[in-house]
């Protein structure tokens, strides 16, 4: 056999060339070619020998009941079992694929979004470790995964995956998902605002044979275990997953005995191929179009600034093109950046919960979605940047569809689900850290962040803070759940506050706020690490206000145990209540955005925050008066809302309304509307400035910029762009504090 193996002589060469090179590369990383491909995979021989034979559509209904019962059965077994306490929120799911890794059917509770971003690593999977000596894919094995560069959402989620064999070949897996929290990162819970590295991540697990022979590896589990702050979650969790694979895996063999082999791989097959085709079908009966969106991430989670992600959404024959050219470039050390599979996700989570509710999660309903971006930007970011935080914009690719497809469907024959403005779309979650009242270490996320509002729809109001815009059928949490484990009490417990929805014809859904206040002497803390305290998250439709903003409210120095026992009526306090008329002498006040950096908190400190409204619908002088008194007697929204901004006239004791004046108050408005329209160009000439404030720190196209603003750092068109490195706000508040005093000595 020749040496040269530059230019191998023959085939057994090359071969034998190919072999060393896949045996001995540098570093196993993401597989771009699969990581940017959310596409239906093609068919297996088996499936197109399976399928040219015909469909028999009520075997496959059966078959389709059968498996999504199991689904449930697993689901609820994992609930049941699991620590982690977002995942007792039902913040999870379970599916079954296709050998080569299609998503087919998922459970009907929980996070869909999970399953349908697990292609990715499934093809990796089978790529590199199917025919690798050294892993290897065998009946029993499961695979773990927790790396969003890999696949999934983001790391904190960690995803159990089981192959499913007969006679001896790979037909179909099975997986169960969730959100563990705790990752041993460096803050508590996997996310916060001090991630500034991919290093800062804590745990980063690329798929890991976690399981042989349907038994955990006891030497990774005791290694997941050292490198997280709860070990005991860590391993319960394990275990959780394991027994819902292995109860799917068996109900799934148990189909195969009953229907036979072919049947389930051609209803497996089949299942994919219709929800590929469905997607494209709905899709061509939309007119063709283009409808633009521009959201803000109002906070790179460690210092104001306005980071544009930009959306373009068009419509051409049966395809679809989403061009997110022109969003901020990556930041190098903040942990925002999204990754293109995440933005991909993001758009079928929309499709299939708010645009076409009928239809089952998954990346088919996508497949004739074609994504456009500049690679390094904040909605692709490449692999050297933190991504501990990229559901931040993902959660505005969600909203941009909501919002884009409910105008391309305005003018539609045919709609599938209600018209409706934006659901909030931000997790607005206190996440904790440290040792609790049991001596245990702790570090995760309250299961407050599913509570998000709904947004109002086109003949109805929206829900008050009934689920995540990411899942259905997602719970909250117990307070005394949550306080017998952790050493904190609701102060303030999920409580409505007035103007919490964005009015309109028909308001959107109120969102509640809630106060967490420390007790004992171990060391423990909180943190958050969300935007939109200075832009809203989401927006209205056809004339419906968006959310209002949102911070976060502190009273610090003072043991509040010893207030409320001589005041207990401050229970009944609200954020505004505390704020506004500091009810507490002595205490130190303080008010910030929704991302707040990790902090121990003392006995008796009070942390509160707020979930966020959803968008309003239509004209908000269109409202029923009836509905505006109702909403004001309910304590949704206060006096001046009601006479100023719905101008409804009404007696304030009897709360009877004056149907006459309150028509002469709204023709009012309306006239003072109309006095402050200007014209398109007096708009363009006096409102539209060639460049961004000097004041706000921007990153992004600005206008019709082909270059990308860069905050400080000047402007380049994206090729160019060096590595965005932020100062540490510590430093800059140290340099300005400096310069006063230097300006103060100056004077002196």
């Amino acid at each position: 056999m020749s040496t040269n193996l530059v230019n191998p002589d023959t085939a057994d060469d090359q071969e034998l060339v190919d072999r060393f090179l896949s045996k001995n590369r540098a570093f196993l990383g993401p597989d771009p070619e699969i990581q940017r491909n959310h596409h239906v995979a093609a068919r297996s021989l088996h499936e197109e020998q399976v399928l040219s034979a015909g469909v028999d559509s009520h075997l496959y209904a059966e078959i389709r009941s059968g498996l999504r019962a199991a689904l449930d059965e697993t689901f609820k077994i994992a609930e049941m079992t699991v620590a982690s306490p977002a995942a007792q929120c039902a913040d999870m799911s379970t599916g079954y694929f296709t050998a080569a890794g299609d998503l087919s059917l998922a459970s009907t509770r929980g996070v869909a979004g999970f399953t349908v971003s697990l292609h990715y690593p499934i093809r990796f999977i089978r790529k590199y470790f199917e025919a690798d000596d050294t892993v290897g894919i065998n009946e029993g094995d499961g695979f773990l995964l927790n790396d969003a560069h890999y696949g999934g959402i983001h790391s904190p989620d960690q995803h159990l995956f089981m192959p499913i064999f007969h006679d001896g070949k790979i037909v179909s897996w099975c997986v169960c998902a969730m959100h563990e929290g705790e990752i041993g990162a460096r803050v508590p819970g996997g996310m916060g605002p001090m991630i500034e590295s991919p290093w800062d991540e804590g745990l980063r697990g690329s798929p890991i044979k976690m399981v042989e022979n349907y038994a955990l590896k006891t030497d990774l589990v005791t290694f997941f275990q050292n490198s997280c702050r709860e070990p005991q979650t860590m391993l319960a969790d394990l275990k959780a997953r394991l027994a819902a694979c292995c109860r799917m895996e068996r109900r799934g063999k148990e189909h195969i005995a009953r229907y036979g082999i072919d049947s389930i791989v051609g209803f497996l097959r089949s299942n994919v191929e219709f929800m590929r085709d469905e997607g494209r079908r709905r899709i061509a009966e939309l007119p063709d179009g283009t409808v633009r969106t521009q959201f803000y991430i109002d906070d790179t989670m460690r210092e104001p600034a306005l980071l544009k992600v930009m959306y373009c959404f068009t419509v051409k024959g049966d395809k679809v093109i989403v061009d997110l050219r022109g969003s901020s470039p990556e930041l190098f050390n903040r942990p925002i950046n999204s990754l293109l599979s995440t933005q991909v996700l993001g758009v079928a989570i929309t499709l299939a919960h708010h645009i076409w509710p009928d239809m089952p999660c998954a990346q088919a309903i996508i497949d004739c979605f074609e994504f456009i971006t500049d690679p390094g930007s904040i909605a692709d970011c490449s692999d050297q940047v933190p991504v501990a935080l990229c559901i931040q914009p993902m959660f505005k690719i969600m909203t941009a569809a909501e919002l884009a497809f409910a105008k391309l469907y305005f003018g539609a024959p045919k709609k599938y689900g209600k018209t409706k403005a934006g659901w909030f779309n931000q997790p607005a979650a206190i996440i904790y850290g440290g040792v609790t009242q049991h001596q245990d270490s702790c570090g995760n996320m309250c299961g407050d962040l599913n509570g998000m509002a709904g947004g109002a729809k086109c003949d109805e109001d929206g829900e008050h803070s009934i689920a995540p815009c990411f899942g259905a059928n997602v719970d909250i949490g117990e307070s005394e759940d949550a306080e017998e484990k952790l050493p904190f009490i609701y102060a303030i417990s999920k409580r409505i506050w007035p103007g919490n929805c964005g009015f309109g014809k028909f308001r959107g859904g109120a969102a509640y706020e809630y106060g967490l206040m420390r007790y004992g002497e171990q060391p423990f803390g909180f943190q958050t690490f969300t935007g939109g305290s200075y832009f809203p998250s989401t927006f209205g439709l056809y004339g419906g206000y968006a959310c209002p903003t949102y911070g976060t409210v502190r009273v610090r120095g003072k043991n509040l145990f010893n207030v409320l026992k001589e005041t207990p009526e401050l229970f009944e306090a609200s954020m505004a209540s505390i704020m506004n008329d500091r009810l507490i002498e002595g205490a130190e006040y303080s008010s910030h955005s929704m991302a707040v950096a990790f902090e121990l908190y003392p006995e008796g400190e009070l942390f509160m925050t707020s979930q966020g409204g959803g968008g309003g619908y239509g004209d908000v002088l269109d409202r029923d008066p009836e509905m505006v008194i109702k909403d004001l007697e309910e304590g949704l929204i206060r006096a001046e809302t009601a006479s100023d901004l719905y101008g409804v006239v009404y007696d304030t004791e009897t709360y009877a309304i004056d149907e006459a004046e309150t028509a002469k108050r709204r023709t009012e408005i309306l006239k003072g509307r109309l006095a402050q329209g200007i014209s398109w160009d007096e708009f363009m000439a006096t409102r539209v400035n060639p460049e961004p404030p000097p004041a706000v720190p921007f990153f992004g196209r600005w206008n019709n910029s082909e270059e990308l603003y860069c905050g400080p750092f000047g402007k380049a068109l994206p090729s160019e762009l060096p590595p965005i490195i932020m100062p540490d706000p510590k430093d800059v508040e140290i340099q300005q504090l400096k310069s006063q005093l230097a300006a103060l000595q100056t004077l002196s």
